[in-house]
């Protein structure tokens, strides 16, 4: 392509981005009617009215900081391709958070409810197809080996798409606590277990077996009773953030559970 005809490429994918500033206004108008609605309503008191009214509020700001780093993205800077699409993930889940608060308000609550859910798709659906083709541009690059021993006391779990680090288990001292344990954080959970797991499951993890570390958390541990969040049981295979769609479920304001649908749409609940 010339260098005019990329110009011009460019200047078009600028002005289809400027554009979607109108779908976020719609956006923005249906955030103000929530809001409104939330502190008229009398049945419910000013603590929940703040705590949702901010909910409704987080998922409009994300969207907005995704269209930002979309931007700064199709200017040149295509490391804020990933930040935007950081943004989108923290939107969708604020979402799905807001839209089990409105689902408590009735008929009146639902409307609602599907006013902002035409309205946030609509904003999705547009910075995703600009979105799309930049993320593209980064080279995907399976990992040499499922499983990277950093130390005898931590390894790392590569996605098996892009090779990405998507869980990573090593001996530590977890936040909030003051004893040492194994630590394993994945894509959407991080916690410790007992340290006297970690010789069994390093061992695994050296002769490459992470389906029995897998069993191991889901028969043996409180905190990981679904496994390993990355991992998916039937391809047996580990995939990051980027490659193992997730979907969070929330239930009149509080979190339920998580679902991971892989690349072959394999789905399962990787967080309860």
């Amino acid at each position: 392509m010339s260098k005019e005809g990329k110009k011009t490429d460019n200047e078009e994918k600028k002005a289809r981005i400027w554009k979607i500033r109108d779908l976020i206004q719609d956006l923005e108008d249906v955030k103000d009617k929530i809001i409104t609605f939330l502190t008229q309503d009398a049945e419910i008191d000013s603590s929940t009215q703040n705590i949702w009214g901010t909910d409704v509020k987080e998922v409009y700001y994300n969207i907005v900081a995704a269209w930002e780093m979309l931007d700064a993205a199709a200017g040149g800077e295509i490391k804020y391709a990933e930040s935007s699409e950081g943004f989108l993930a923290t939107a969708k889940s604020r979402f799905a958070q807001c839209s089990s608060e409105l689902k408590v308000f009735g008929d009146e609550g639902l409307q609602l409810d599907s006013e902002l859910t035409n309205t946030f798709e609509k904003c999705c659906t547009a910075l995703n197809i600009e979105l799309k083709p930049l993320i593209a541009q980064k080279e995907l690059t399976p990992p040499s080996k499922r499983i990277i021993k950093v130390s005898e006391t931590e390894y790392k779990l590569p996605c098996s798409v892009c090779g990405e680090i998507a869980v990573s288990f090593w001996t530590g001292i977890p936040q909030f606590s003051d004893k040492e344990s194994l630590i394993c954080s994945g894509i959407v959970h991080r916690a410790g277990i007992a340290l006297s797991a970690a010789k069994q499951i390093f061992s695994w993890l050296d002769h490459d077996q992470i389906a029995e570390v897998h069993s191991y958390l889901e028969k043996n541990t409180v905190v990981f009773e679904e496994g390993i969040d990355a991992y998916c049981p039937e391809c047996d295979k580990i995939y990051c953030y980027s490659h193992y769609d997730t979907r969070e479920e929330w239930d009149e304001g509080f979190y339920d559970c998580t679902y991971g649908t892989c690349p072959k749409g394999h789905t399962r609940i990787i967080h309860d």
